[in-house]
């Protein structure tokens, strides 16, 4: 049998046999493992140039037959016209477009609606109170007043002026025979009432309506006469595009006078409403609040008194050259 002391050096043998083995596994391992890493990494960078070259030369024929093109356009364009039109390039920085819209962008502001209540035939005892409804909505309009004497009249005159509301005339007389016989009849009855609304309020009026509109059909003679006198005065007269209907006869209610004046409003930007405040007119009164709250409670819209400022609302206009003659 072999001695304990032989067994132990054959065991020592076969340890240092398995760690040389070991040892020689190892340093395979270091050194064979980076060598196939480095060639399958070059092997990858040399498809990616492949690849790269590829790309380069596609944008290179791109880029060629552009500039082909355009070329073509401006050898056309100058043969045929003499001249070289180069393409446009545009300095202007990129807007911003990371909130949907660029920096520079406005939204347009919708345009207001300019509502103007206007009042023909007063003053009467109903001007009153359409002057006291129109204080407490704090709403201003235009009284288109005739020639009325005695100190009701003058008072309703003077009020009209001093809460900001715009007088306006509507001839004195308001009688369609005398001041349609001729133009100087006419002249001498808005003269009268001119000078008059004047000595009362200390306003010298500039708005006129025709009775019956420049439209009307009652006059004999052509209205641009009278539309001539008138812009030689340096007056200026309107009319409507929207109507209360409250001068027909019967006289219609308060409710219908309402929707008469709101089934139109839409149609327009400037809307120039005719009412009357003359004595036998009280269902306009009735229907004024509603209106002035259903008008007030409409987007966009305000109301407000004829002014130089007011789009001119005409059924009969006149050009430079017939002013001329």
């Amino acid at each position: 049998m072999a001695s304990e002391k032989e067994m132990q050096s054959a065991f020592r043998r076969k340890r240092v046999r398995i760690l040389k083995y070991l040892l020689v596994i190892s340093m395979i391992t270091f050194i064979v493992v980076p060598i196939v890493l480095c060639l399958i990494l070059f092997a990858k960078v040399n498809s990616l140039e492949k690849q790269i070259d590829s790309l380069s030369s596609a944008v290179e024929t791109y880029t060629k037959v552009q500039t082909d093109t355009v070329q073509g356009q401006v050898d056309e364009n100058s043969s045929s016209q003499g001249f070289i039109i180069m393409p446009e390039v545009t300095t202007e920085p990129i807007p911003d477009v990371s909130d949907g819209k660029p920096d520079s962008y406005e939204e347009e502001a919708p345009q207001v609606r300019k509502v103007y209540l206007s009042f023909d035939d007063g003053p009467s005892s109903n001007t009153n109170e359409i002057l006291d409804i129109l204080a407490e909505y704090n709403v201003k309009a235009t009284f288109f007043a005739v020639g009325k004497e005695g100190e009701k009249a003058e008072a309703a005159y003077k009020r009209i002026v001093d809460e900001g509301h715009t007088l306006g005339m509507h001839t004195y007389s308001h009688k369609y025979s005398t001041i349609y016989a001729s133009v100087d009849d006419f002249a001498k009855d808005l003269s009268q009432l001119q000078e008059y609304l004047y000595n009362v309020t200390g306003v010298w009026s500039r708005y006129v309506r025709f009775p019956g509109g420049s439209s009307n059909t009652v006059s004999k003679i052509d209205m641009k006469e009278f539309i001539h006198y008138v812009n030689e005065q340096g007056l200026t007269y309107l009319d409507w595009n929207v109507s209360s209907k409250d001068a027909t006869s019967p006289s219609p209610k308060a409710s219908e006078i309402v929707d008469n004046c709101l089934a139109d409003i839409d149609r327009h930007q400037t809307v120039v409403i005719l009412m009357h405040d003359a004595a036998g007119k009280h269902s306009t009164v009735e229907a004024l609040s509603v209106l002035i709250e259903t008008i007030q409670a409409m987007e966009n819209t305000e109301i407000l008194p004829i002014t130089e400022d007011t789009e001119l609302v005409q059924h009969i206009t006149i050009s430079e050259d017939e002013t001329e003659e």
